[in-house]
Parts: structure tokens; sequence; C-alpha cells
């Protein structure tokens, strides 16, 4: 098989803030303008995009051997985004201008990002080359995460929203959890020498829309009323899992070796 060359980081960093946020502001923007709720999956869109972004970093820090890493990684992540993230859309809620909030979420969680990544570097000494920029492409692709998936749960991303849909129902729980998993679980299930940049990222879409279904799943409490915005979700992340499995599969199959059938081994030497 031919080598592919990979596709670079900062590539990737720009599609899931700049897709992310793209994402994200629309399903807000359509769902508040028609008054409904039938384009919240559009939020699972932008956390899908971020997911990318998110779990090429993890396998670009993770690739210098730091073992149990490649799932506390994803877990210190969503605590940087999700402490960002919350002051970024209180911030919107203050100045009264909902739109604010992501912008202001994504900035401190990248700055956040640079202070730990900084402190891990050069304070505990981990001297990972990757680690700097790594930090700061985590937690910014945490915060995406978070505020994607809260609109898919909830139709918005405002702190009301959030506070009335994710925290008072104790959503946040799996939503770390769930959230993160699709972030992290891709280079963990993928690593070794053969590990390949897109089956793993192929991995990283086939997890991200699994959450997506189940975060559909949840909406089912916030959309009572009319549980269509629910089904739409669900629906479209089911048909987008089969097929993302089905690639991750073929990718796999490119992967591997030819097994030739040997038949039953003899019972005795020759």
């Amino acid at each position: 098989m031919s080598e592919v060359k990979e596709l670079d980081w900062y590539m990737l960093a720009a599609l899931g803030i700049v897709g992310g946020l793209i994402a994200i502001y629309l399903a807000y923007f359509l769902n508040t303008y028609m008054k409904v709720g039938y384009f919240s999956f559009l939020g699972a869109v932008g956390a899908i995009l971020a997911i990318v972004w998110g779990a090429d970093a993890v396998r670009r820090i993770c690739k210098y051997g730091i073992g149990t890493g490649v799932p506390s990684i994803g877990m210190l992540a969503f605590g940087m985004g999700l402490l960002a993230t919350l002051l970024g859309l209180k911030i919107g809620d203050y100045v009264g201008i909902v739109y604010v909030g992501p912008i202001a979420a994504i900035v401190l969680s990248l700055v956040q990002g640079a202070i730990i990544g900084f402190i891990a570097n050069s304070v505990l000494k981990m001297k990972i080359p990757t680690m700097q920029i790594g930090m700061v492409f985590i937690a910014g692709a945490a915060s995406i995460i978070l505020m994607g998936f809260t609109t898919t749960i909830a139709g918005s991303f405002d702190y009301a929203s959030m506070m009335k849909y994710v925290f008072e129902t104790g959503f946040i729980a799996p939503l770390f959890m769930i959230g993160a998993l699709p972030m992290l679980h891709p280079f963990n299930a993928c690593l070794g020498p053969d590990e390949d940049q897109r089956r793993t990222l192929t991995l990283a879409v086939e997890a991200g829309l699994l959450s997506t279904i189940m975060f559909g799943l949840m909406s089912l409490y916030t959309f009572q009323a009319n549980i269509l915005p629910a089904l739409i979700t669900v629906v479209l992340g089911l048909l987008g899992w089969i097929y993302a499995y089905l690639a991750y599969f073929n990718k796999v199959k490119e992967s591997g070796v030819t097994v030739l059938a040997t038949g039953v081994l003899p019972k005795k030497e020759a």
C-alpha cells in the first residue's frame, strides 16, 4: 500500500475551530429564527469536526509513549475545556450578546491549554516536543465538543440552556465522558507501529457519531413537546454511524495482512 501524506494538524485545527463554530452558530441561528429545534443536529456536526481535530492532537502527543496518558489526557482536555467554556458562555450571557460566548470560550480554552502545556513541559519537565501546542489544541477541541453536543441536547449553546438542560438534568456527567471518548479512544484503539492517521481519524468520526446518537436520545427530555428534533438527530446519527463504521472496517482491512488457511495441524510430526 502506497504511503499517504498525513493531514497537517494546523489544517485540522482550522477545520475544527472554523467549521465547529459555524455549525453551532448555524444551529442556534436557525433554531432561534425559525422557533424550532430541528437544526440541533448541526451542533453534533460541529462537535465531530472538533473531535477529528482533538483526536489528531491526542495521537501526536501520545506517540511519545506516555502510556496511560492516552485516556487521562482526554479527561484533562475536557476538564480544561469545561472550565473555559462555562466562563466564556457566561461572558456572552453577561454582556447580553449570545454569539460572543463561543468565541470567548474557545479563546479562553486555547489560553488555558497553553498555560497547562507550558507547566507540563517546562515545570514538570515532560519534554515532549508536541506537548505545548498539543495541549492548546485538545483544550480548544474539548470546548467546541462541549458546546456542540450541548446544542444537540438543548437546541442552543447559551449559558442558560447549558445550565437548565445539561447541568440541572445531570447530563453533564455523560457529556463529559461520552464527549471525551471519541477524542481519546481512537489512538488508544489504533496505536502501534502500523498506526495510520486516516484510520485513526475515521474511528474518531465513527465514535463521534455513536455519541451523537446517545445525545440525540438525551434530547428527548428537552424536546418533550415535539420529539421530531431528537428523532432527526438520532436517525442522522445512526445513518452516519453505519457509513463511518463500514469505512473504518475497510480501513482496517486495507491495513491488515493476508491470512492463509493451513488446515488442521497434524497429530504427529512428519
